[in-house]
């Protein structure tokens, strides 16, 4: 049982780091870069790795909602349900927020729905600042269960 909790809670460390990661790359590399995309090139830059990233969270993400579950049942009258809620609450944030105000600007961009070069650079924007907040949820979510895996301790040993 010890290992079975144990792989629930490295799968969830998986995704909240490429979550989180995918986060801090936006921010760090690609945002710079994105204020000048035009009409022309905003599928490029833009639609082929949203839609990449959006494949890949749609298989990840699901499983984590119900690993968040399993961390919070498993921990259930230890304080290390503390650590396990702001997993489960973190992920399903994260979701909440990116399936209902952050996927319709996403849809408008790769729609072409906006009104020229000002139009686009505007949603851009606003799908930038809107991931700042996505940003935070992620962060915090994967300082979440670092903490609670290391809060843990011995991983090794509990694998034996």
């Amino acid at each position: 049982m010890n290992t079975l909790l144990l792989v629930n809670a490295l799968y969830f460390l998986f995704g909240a780091t490429m979550y989180m990661g995918t986060m801090w790359v936006l921010r760090l590399f690609l945002y710079p870069t994105w204020r000048a995309l035009t009409p022309d090139n905003v599928d490029v830059h833009f639609g082929v790795p949203t839609r990449l990233a959006t494949r890949f969270f749609t298989v990840v993400v699901p499983l984590m909602l119900i690993s968040g579950i399993v961390l919070v049942w498993s921990e259930w009258g230890s304080w290390y349900v503390v650590l396990a809620t702001v997993c489960m609450v973190g992920i399903a944030l994260i979701t909440w927020f990116g399936q209902g105000i952050i996927v319709p600007v996403n849809k408008r961009i790769q729609g072409g729905r906006f009104d020229g070069q000002a139009g686009l650079t505007r949603l851009l924007v606003r799908w930038m600042r809107l991931n700042d907040i996505r940003f935070v949820f992620a962060t915090v979510t994967w300082a979440a269960i670092v903490w609670y895996i290391a809060a843990k301790g011995d991983l090794w040993g509990a694998l034996s």
